[in-house]
This record gives structure tokens, C-alpha cells and sequence, in this order.
């Protein structure tokens, strides 16, 4: 047994306090961690001041269902395939932009669901542009460590995109 009475009191109060700042670190760690995974959507969108080599490790890879072919399954892009995947999207479709969104994080995983519009108006996948809204929704799963995006797993309403312009009928 201590000696002293409140030897025990400040072990619990120390205990309880490191637990507490712990908890307050992860808790920044994941809303820092959300805020990057949305920077990272809004490489799509029109007029984005995102610069992805901030957000993005060098060995980056995505794993995006293409919507430049209609191969079935994922295709793994390396960070500079990805950047190209993202300026031809920009020249076919324009005033791209974020309608709803929703996160959940837990430890190095940020999952993120979208509803984005965007005008079809350049040619995409041999098709003429339909200069119509299009909207759909993706959902983007990253991990991220020291503050960048190491990989993204990204599933979306690929076919009800290519519906509305025109690929599929």
C-alpha cells in the first residue's frame, strides 16, 4: 500500500488523462485524414486547386473501374496514369461538381460516398458530346499514411453513366 492517500487518485487521473489525449490525437488524426480523402475527390471536380502530388504519395496507386473502356473489373493506375485519367475526364465533361457526400473513417481507412454532376460537353469514349447534366454516385475508399493517399479502391454507377451518355442504351 502507498503511503501517500492520493497516490492512487493521480494514477487513475494520469491513467484517464493519456487515455483522453490518445483519444483526442485519433480523433484529429481522422478528420485530418477525411479532409484529405475529400481533396482528393475534388481532383474531379471543375475548377479543383487541389494539386494531387500533396495529397497523393509518389507510389500511389488507384484502382478505378475505367470508364475510358468497358472492361469489367478494377484497372490499377500508378500516380501518373491516374493524372491522366483525370485531365481526359476534364475535357470531356465540364462544371463538375460535388451534390452530396458523406464520410466514415476509421484508423488509416477513409471511406467516402459522392453524387456529382457534370455537363457533357467533349468527346468521351468515341461518343459526341450530349451537352446534358449527367449525376451519379461513387463510392472511394483510401488509406492514408503520413497524410497522403497511398491507394484508392473506387466502385461506381458506371453503368448509369455511360447510359446517359449515350455508350450503353
Amino acid at each position: 500500500m502507498s503511503k501517500h492517500p492520493y497516490s492512487l487518485a493521480l494514477t487513475v487521473t494520469f491513467l484517464l488523462l493519456g487515455i483522453a489525449c490518445s483519444a483526442i490525437a485519433q480523433s484529429n488524426n481522422l478528420e485530418e485524414n477525411k479532409k484529405t480523402a475529400m481533396q482528393a475527390a475534388d481532383l474531379w471536380h471543375s475548377g479543383s486547386k487541389v494539386n494531387p502530388d500533396s495529397i497523393l504519395a509518389p507510389n500511389y496507386i488507384n484502382n478505378l473501374d475505367s470508364a475510358t473502356n468497358l472492361s469489367i473489373g478494377s484497372q490499377k493506375r500508378n500516380l501518373k496514369e491516374f493524372k491522366a485519367e483525370v485531365a481526359k475526364f476534364h475535357t470531356a465533361f465540364k462544371n463538375v461538381k460535388l451534390i452530396d457526400s458523406m464520410q466514415v473513417a476509421e484508423g488509416d481507412l477513409v471511406a467516402t460516398h459522392v453524387k456529382v454532376s457534370a455537363n457533357h460537353t467533349g468527346s468521351f469514349m468515341g461518343e459526341i458530346p450530349t451537352n446534358k447534366t449527367i449525376t451519379w454516385d461513387a463510392v472511394e475508399f483510401v488509406k492514408i499514411k503520413d497524410g497522403k493517399i497511398l491507394e484508392t479502391w473506387v466502385t461506381w454507377d458506371k453503368y448509369g453513366f455511360l447510359k446517359q451518355i449515350g455508350v450503353l442504351k
